[in-house]
């Protein structure tokens, strides 16, 4: 299933969860995500993060404390 930017943003604002692979999404795009599960209470778990900066996931988790996780495994 292909969802638009706008349909993960409304799941995470309802309270939803989701896994998202950094390599698709821009950071802006990201930071838009981290916004959405703080403002609904969502869960957001950002998968294959190795080219992301250690102080961009700084800066993701901190839109969103508590709400964000990173895989760091693969």
């Amino acid at each position: 299933m292909i969802l638009t930017h706008e349909q993960l943003k409304a799941i995470l604002s309802a309270g939803g969860g989701l896994v998202v692979e950094a390599p698709s999404m821009t950071v802006v795009q990201l930071r838009a995500l981290c916004t959405a599960a703080a403002a609904g209470g969502g869960s957001l778990t950002i998968k294959d993060c190795s080219a992301l900066s250690a102080a961009l996931l700084v800066e993701l988790a901190a839109l969103a404390p508590g709400r964000v996780a990173f895989d760091l495994t693969g």
